[in-house]
């Protein structure tokens, strides 16, 4: 979701390409990571600016990757008395297009804004940051060398894992504010549920009081579908721990969540149903179950007993599965990995392979439905598939559903409303941490109010 990955020139007679051509021509866009911000939302996000920085007489304003300076526009049509007093800086690394401004109305600085070291802080920071994970690989947009991924790496605290490089846009700007300065970004939804970001989410719960304005993922369409938020971040010990979650939804908003104590968990959305249903069931997902997923494709090719030779294959030999063999409450036991393993060394991949358990696949089928089935064979898999095991202090007193039942359960409408509710449409599968979450009837007696409970938010969402 970029307008910024293409940076900025001031001067047009320095520029290869005319700033009309650059807004049109879609495949120039498209190759440079291009998405502009609707001006309703750029109005939208300068009309969270607090009044006390309104009136501020003194006001430093940042736009980082700032590409065609759409924020600073923004300000200057919607406050004009504030933009013509406030110090204005651009930064942005790519001079492909120019920005729309008269000379030295703001300072534009061409750098990386990653590592740009600034003495200065500002009292509001404003944008549209970057979005993809950095990689040279084509599978990748925003395309970064491994010795510039390393030092962000270093310089970062929240980077973890699979780092997305608007975590860093965040942290780094949070670390560019004042006291009491305002950070206000458009960005993917998420950062509010995902594990890599899980230190980004203690590092704003430590820092300051974060308000999240879930927007919905037709913002940036037709050019992408991303659920998106805008974060509004206050910099200040004394605001820590401050969360407040809420939806902009036909011109309304709508209020989810209110914390004074959040401490950086994942920031999930509540319905009547959803609330209902945590109160109906007597357990999470997450108490009675281990998580885990699947063994990935470098470690399967690793492993000396696994092999692809058809000819060597005997009645002896077990094929792995993956996320293609599971369906909805089905496994189809075929080879369709073309991998295979000696039934006496599944137990080297991992050791629950040889347990009957649950399975659920890593994405969605259809609209936000989980996919679960009771392996009753115990075969082996790789790829996109989580296993569930009974945890070891787990009693079977505590729980009237057999294995199936709850297999069932996860396949259900139920629990597909309940995804919905929570999650919305904000990823494309549920992480662990997620799946954790997930209210679990412990009786059948549960399971019964739950789906009675079903049915009324679905009579009431259409009486609506």
């Amino acid at each position: 979701m970029r307008e910024n990955e293409v940076l900025t020139s001031i001067s047009s007679r320095k520029s290869p390409f005319n700033s009309q051509f650059a807004i049109r021509n879609s495949q120039f866009r498209k190759d440079f990571g291009i998405f502009f911000t609707p001006d309703w939302v750029v109005d939208f996000m300068i009309g969270l600016i607090s009044d006390d920085k309104i009136t501020q007489k003194r006001l430093s304003i940042l736009e980082p990757a700032c590409g065609m300076g759409q924020f600073l526009q923004g300000l200057k049509r919607n406050k004009k008395s504030l933009y013509d007093r406030a110090k204005k800086v651009g930064v942005e690394i790519n001079r492909s297009v120019y920005a729309r401004f008269p000379q030295n109305e703001i300072q534009m600085v061409f750098a990386d804004f990653l590592l740009w070291e600034s003495a200065q802080k500002f009292d509001v920071i404003i944008g549209n940051p970057p979005y993809g994970i950095p990689s040279l690989s084509e599978h990748y947009a925003i395309k970064v060398d491994d010795k510039t991924k390393a030092k962000y790496k270093t310089l970062f605290r929240t980077w973890h894992g699979k780092y997305n490089v608007y975590g860093a846009f965040i942290e780094k700007s949070v670390e560019l504010l004042k006291e009491n300065g305002e950070l206000i970004f458009i960005t993917p939804a998420s950062f509010l549920f995902l594990d890599e970001f899980k230190k980004l989410r203690a590092f704003l719960a430590e820092n300051g009081d974060t308000e999240i304005i879930y927007m919905g993922e037709e913002v940036f369409e037709p050019d992408a579908s991303v659920a998106s938020v805008v974060l509004k971040f206050i910099k200040g010990e004394r605001y820590s721990g401050n969360l407040l979650l809420s939806e902009y939804s036909g011109g309304q908003m709508i209020l989810h969540r209110k914390e004074t104590n959040w401490k950086g968990d994942i920031v999930t959305f509540r319905t009547p149903f959803s609330d209902a249903l945590k109160r109906i069931c007597g357990a999470r997902l997450g108490d009675l179950f281990d998580i885990r997923i699947s063994p990935r494709t470098p470690e399967i090719k690793k492993n000396a007993h696994i092999i692809r030779d058809r000819k060597r294959i005997d009645e002896n030999y077990l094929p792995i599965l993956n996320g293609r063999n599971l369906k909805v409450g089905e496994i189809i036991y075929e080879p369709l990995t073309e991998h295979w393993i000696h039934k006496s060394k599944v137990g080297s991949l991992r050791g629950y392979f040889n347990k009957p358990h649950i399975v659920i696949g890593l994405g969605f089928r259809g609209e936000r439905q989980l996919a679960a089935a009771f392996d009753a064979r115990a075969y082996p898999w790789m790829g996109d598939v989580y296993h569930l095991t009974p945890k070891k202090e787990f009693s079977r007193a505590e729980l009237e559903l057999s294995e199936e039942d709850i297999a069932r359960y996860l396949n259900s409408a139920m629990a597909r409303q309940y995804v919905m509710d929570t999650f919305r449409e904000v990823t494309y599968h549920l992480s662990i941490t997620q799946l954790k979450e997930i209210p679990l009837p412990t009786t059948f007696e549960q399971v019964d109010r739950a789906a009675q409970l079903l049915s009324v938010a679905l009579t009431n969402s259409l009486e609506r």
